[in-house]
């Protein structure tokens, strides 16, 4: 059972509504998630998520495909349905095909060396605090990615970390249909 009720959009404190009308500028399914409302409640809890978001829209350099394929292997490696999801639904909606998704995301690989590098880095994040091995950090230099872009790929993981503490702490109901067929 959810632990912070889904609050109705005229029930929403008016300090929120401004940022849910942004988050609905890019709508991944045409309505505010569950998720996002319940973030809502708190407009300093919004307003941490919206930030994040602007952040990597304002100032982001890598290609779309890139940072949506780091945001769902983040996604996967944190292990949180709600935000698996998400961040799969967010790859699709980049063009990823579902088993692209699924074979990235259970380290099978993309069948690019440099992208699975830098999953490769993601992934030990996600299943290690943020810690990642110096071998996989390696490997990901190796592969031409620069610090910059690998700090940057920090930005899209703390998207899904964010989302993935907070639907945990809110025990938010899920609201997010699969793209994936392994997804239940």
């Amino acid at each position: 059972m959810t632990r912070i009720p889904v609050p109705a959009l005229d029930e929403i404190p008016t300090e929120s509504k401004e940022l849910l009308e942004w988050i609905m500028q890019t709508p991944l399914t045409g309505k505010v998630l569950n998720m996002q409302a319940q973030l809502a409640v708190a407009p300093a809890t919004l307003a941490g998520y919206v930030a994040l978001r602007r952040t990597t829209e304002e100032h982001g350099t890598l290609d779309p495909k890139t940072r949506t394929a780091v945001l769902a292997m983040s996604g996967a490696a944190l292990g949180v349905l709600y935000v698996e999801r998400l961040t799969a639904r967010i790859a699709s909606s980049a063009g990823w095909q579902p088993d692209e998704i699924v074979r990235f995301t259970e380290g099978l690989g993309s069948g690019d060396e440099k992208l699975d590098s830098l999953l490769d880095v993601v992934a030990d994040a996600g299943k290690n605090l943020g810690l990642v091995d110096n071998a996989a950090w390696e490997r990901a230099a190796h592969n031409w990615w620069t610090p910059e872009q690998l700090a940057e790929s920090f930005a899209y993981f703390s998207i899904a970390v964010y989302s993935a503490y907070f639907t945990n702490f809110a025990a938010t109901e899920l609201d997010i249909p699969s793209v994936l067929s392994t997804q239940p």
